[in-house]
This record gives structure tokens, sequence and C-alpha cells, in this order.
């Protein structure tokens, strides 16, 4: 982890130091562990969620918002 930050580092020149370096490289490991069981869920075949709002009709001009 620690190299992918030295390289951003070097290639948006935000100068960061050793110490900075390792906190951020640390703070990323950690945010890794907590999506980890995300990454794992296996969602082939699931159609994604959609919220239909029925009060607005199929082909309706919305209505302009007064100033």
């Amino acid at each position: 982890m620690k190299d992918a930050v030295r390289r951003l580092n070097r290639e948006y020149g935000f100068n960061l130091s050793e110490e900075e370096i390792e906190r951020i490289a640390k703070q990323a490991e950690q945010a890794n562990r907590l999506f980890q069981p995300l990454f794992e869920v296996d969602l082939t075949g699931i159609t994604p969620l959609t919220k239909i709002d029925k009060t607005v009709k199929k082909g309706a001009v919305p209505k302009k918002v007064k100033k």
C-alpha cells in the first residue's frame, strides 16, 4: 500500500513526508479490511432496485419552479 501512496505522491506532486505516507497507507489498509466483506458479496443475477415515483405520469412535463 505504501508503494501505491508513494506513486500517487510522485504523480500528483503532493510532497508528502514519509510519516504522512505511512499514515495514509495505514488508513487505506484499514478501509480495505472494513469493506472486504462487501467485495465478497456475489450479486450475479440480482437486478438493482429502482424507485419509481408513481405520482409522475408517463410523458408528463415537469412543472417549472417559481423564483
